[in-house]
């Protein structure tokens, strides 16, 4: 006990030893340091997430996605930190203050640990706590599941307010899969399948957890969701690799040959590589059957059918608007899901300077792989000034009437602004 409060109070006074320095001096650093964490932080998940990626614990999709999150939450945070940098003025706190600081921070946090933390375990053991029927010391020593199903519920309560979010599906499908609670999953993402059809990666996310849940099971309605997925997208390597899969649990070994011929030079890790060659050799053990180029060419077809889908868009504004504007205002050209999520599947920025202006939207701008024009039939096209220059509608922005398109589209969309936000 006595050597926990040694550590507990060397441990604050290095706090306030870090506390200090930045307090007995100007403080009009503020934002840059901040700003400076941040970047830090975002690049040492950036190397977390390459670090699962070539563990193949998140797939490509995945970290594509959480990597433009990242990257965005920065930018949101760095341009908050200019705001609020234009409000505050730059003083050095009081010797009040600062005394009030080094005498508040350790009373803070002891009462903290004695409110939230477990002061009995620093007896040694002498005083257990208490477990719940049916729980293990294991499953109880992790303490973050409280807070993570916690978090859940408040999902879970926001999708029954709005039912439709089909993100909020997606990401509880996710939190679930990660749990290993795969009935869960399956729930969620057959709803996000229902709100996103005809969408590979929830296809291929909604497959595996049925596949999952059927002990590792691919024949049925996995297998159904895994070729249509493939059908829509051809060079999809998580595709790719499961309708292997599921040929080689039905016995038709070739056929899955030629799919993992095709996706491995779509791989980029040895251990992928080798993991898909290993597969290809023990099919033809199995089969004992040459794999013909005639299979392979067949198949690898499919790859030729992809598209990319591209909208021309022509963009004006109303001169009688223009008064209400700046030249160097912010213009946002977003293209999103008539049916589906909030979220532009094609974005481009200009200035009110550069109008009448035609621009190209196409997949290229997605702003995660999933979310693409190609991946829907049904798109609404529309345009915006933004004074702050956020793409997010505020009052007193002008913008444009949404135009509906039904792709494919040959024609030039014509999109004029002439609307004022109240």
């Amino acid at each position: 006990m006595i050597m926990f409060w040694i550590i507990a109070i060397a441990m604050v006074a290095v706090a306030l030893v870090f506390l200090l320095r930045p307090l007995l001096r100007e403080l009009n650093k503020n934002d840059v340091d901040r700003t400076a964490q941040n970047v830090a932080i975002t690049k040492e998940r950036l190397n977390e997430l390459k670090v699962e990626l070539e563990q193949e614990t998140i797939t490509q999709t995945e970290y594509e996605q959480t990597k433009e999150e990242l990257e965005q939450a920065l930018l949101n945070d760095v341009e908050d930190s200019i705001e609020e940098s234009n409000q505050l003025n730059n003083q050095s706190l009081t010797h009040i203050a600062r005394y009030i600081v080094i005498i508040s921070v350790p009373v803070i946090a002891l009462s903290l640990y004695f409110i939230l933390g477990q002061p009995d375990l620093i007896e040694g053991g002498k005083k257990q706590v208490a477990v719940p029927a049916g729980h293990n010391s294991a499953s109880n020593g992790n303490a973050g599941l409280g807070s993570i199903d916690e978090m859940l519920a408040k999902l879970e309560a926001k999708l029954k307010q709005n039912p439709n979010n089909a993100e909020g599906w997606f990401l509880l499908a996710r939190s679930y899969m990660s749990m290993n609670k795969y009935k869960e999953a399956v729930v969620a993402l057959e709803k996000t399948n229902q709100l996103i059809p005809n969408n590979p990666v929830v296809m291929l996310r909604y497959a595996d957890a049925l596949t999952m849940l059927n002990g590792g099971q691919i024949s049925g309605k996995p297998f159904e969701l895994i070729k249509k997925a493939v059908a829509i997208k051809p060079d999809d390597p998580t595709g790719l690799w499961l309708i292997g899969m599921g040929y080689a649990e039905q016995g038709e070994y070739q056929r899955a040959i030629s799919y993992w011929n095709l996706l491995l030079p779509l791989l980029k890790d040895d251990k992928s590589i080798n993991e898909v060659q290993k597969l290809i050799s023990q099919a033809k053990s199995k089969s004992g059957i040459a794999v013909t180029d005639e299979d392979v060419t067949k198949i690898s077809s499919l790859t030729k059918k992809k598209s990319i889908a591209s909208l021309k868009v022509n963009v004006s504004i109303d001169p009688a608007k223009l008064k209400t504007v700046s030249m160097n205002d912010t213009v946002f050209i977003f293209a999103k899901a008539v049916s589906g999520p909030p979220m532009p599947l094609a974005v481009v920025r200009k200035q009110v300077k550069d109008l009448p202006i035609e621009v190209v939207l196409d997949d290229s701008m997605a702003m995660i792989p999933s979310m693409r024009l190609s991946s829907f039939d049904k798109v609404k096209i529309t345009a915006r000034v933004s004074k702050t220059g956020k793409p997010l509608l505020q009052k007193g922005d002008v913008y444009s009437k949404e135009k509906f398109i039904t792709l494919p589209y040959k024609d030039l969309v014509q999109v004029t602004i002439d609307s004022i936000a109240e």
